[in-house]
């Protein structure tokens, strides 16, 4: 294509799109906006821009979103913040998260205002370019020194998280392998930074969202390590979903839900132990008195039902308990209450969290399982029970509770990683 070529379309689809042409020069058109109150500029560099772009248009795809692109090298999507207030601050600021070493020949992730090539891949699409026109009609502003306003200072240019040098054979093979990165990064940047990016599917026009709970301090800087492990995908969306509400039963049911994942696993791995100790003593033979032993182990495990002692199982394959007990006292410290290690009257269970070397874990689990069990079942007339009503105080104590759960729900995404 050439830049005549790119000029004319771009002036086609302008014009299609109600942008009266008020000026005309060999490398630059002029639109009127604001109802003849303004023009704007489309400028030489914007059209260059463009024609180099539709040169490899083809090798581009609107996947795996209708809001993302990707070729076997570079793949594009909206993130957005999952809070009102940072959603906020991202707007008003081009602020920049770069994963890994920006090189040619090395892949890398970036999180920030989308590209060049982003843009233009969607800027005469029905849906965002009746966007971005409204938006020139609504906020096209003169600059202080009276030089004329650019189309592309108007362009919608969303957060996106951008993926480069995938090096795939195609689309279908980068697809996956840019999601376990992408997925892996976003889990970094909201464990060191407490910002907690959605993977968006839809285009965002609108789409309001609450501060979240905060607690700790957050890493410094914009700049981190390629993440060396991939996160599990399915743990890492219910952390995120717990980092970006501010309802603190929603908040404390997906950081629960991160440990439930691993309840399945870790029992049929306690199992699989109990039975190869069995069948690797030497003393072991296929007769019945030691065949009962594996019927009865096999028969117990199909018959478990206590969700705490799995609950438990988890932590201790996935969490020191030497660390728990720092967050506790530290947490203890910031609240100035021992909320913890006093026994304390937890929806009508007596609780309390000894730091004492093997009890730390047990008694953790005892407890985070009291509270799930209150939030999920409102009535239980076996147990007899106080069971959560949204209150004021109910809700306050949720959101006590849960900076212990989010640290360990973080804990076991790392060391589950692979």
């Amino acid at each position: 294509m050439t830049f005549e070529e790119a000029k004319e379309l771009m002036k086609s689809q302008y014009l299609a799109a109600g942008l009266p042409l008020v000026d005309e020069h060999q490398r630059e058109l002029f639109f009127g906006v604001m109802d003849g109150r303004a023009n704007v500029r489309l400028s030489e560099d914007e059209i260059e821009a463009f024609r180099a772009f539709e040169e490899k248009r083809a090798t581009y795809e609107a996947r795996p979103a209708e809001c993302a692109i990707c070729s076997r090298d570079n793949r594009e999507q909206i993130v957005e913040p999952m809070d009102e207030f940072r959603r906020r601050m991202f707007l008003a600021r081009d602020r920049e998260y770069t994963f890994g070493t920006e090189a040619d020949d090395q892949i890398y992730v970036k999180v920030g205002p989308a590209s060049v090539d982003f843009v233009n891949y969607f800027r005469f699409h029905e849906s965002y370019l009746r966007y971005s026109v409204e938006r020139m009609q609504r906020r096209t502003r003169f600059r202080g020194d009276d030089r004329m306003a650019d189309v592309c200072d108007a362009l919608y240019k969303p957060l996106t998280i951008k993926v480069f040098n995938i090096a795939a054979t195609s689309i279908d093979s980068a697809l996956p392998s840019s999601s376990a990165l992408i997925d892996s990064c976003l889990f970094q940047l909201a464990y060191m930074r407490n910002i907690a990016l959605s993977l968006l599917e839809l285009w965002p026009w609108s789409q309001p969202r609450s501060r979240p709970f905060r607690f700790g301090d957050s890493a410094q800087g914009n700049d981190f390590d390629l993440p060396r492990v991939r996160f599990n995908a399915d743990t890492v969306r219910f952390y995120l979903r717990g980092c970006g509400t501010d309802d603190p039963v929603n908040a404390f049911l997906s950081y629960y839900q991160v440990l439930e994942y691993y309840f399945v696993r870790v029992a049929d791995e306690k199992l699989y132990d109990q039975l190869a100790r069995r069948i690797n003593d030497p003393k072991f033979a296929a007769v019945p008195k030691h065949l009962d032993g594996v019927v009865r182990d096999t028969l117990q495990h199909r018959t478990e039902t206590d969700e705490t002692e799995m609950l438990k199982l988890v932590l201790s394959k996935f969490v020191d308990e030497s660390d728990v007990v720092d967050f506790i006292k530290a947490y203890e410290a910031y609240l100035q209450d021992n909320i913890y290690t006093k026994k304390r009257s937890i929806f009508g269970q007596d609780i309390e969290v000894k730091l004492n070397p093997g009890h730390v874990l047990g008694n953790v689990a005892k407890r985070i399982k009291a509270i799930r069990n209150a939030l999920v079942h409102s009535s239980d007339r076996h147990e007899r029970r106080e069971r959560y009503v949204p209150t004021r105080k109910s809700e306050d104590l949720i959101r006590r509770e849960t900076p212990l759960l989010k640290h360990l729900a973080e804990k076991v995404i790392v060391a589950a990683a692979s």
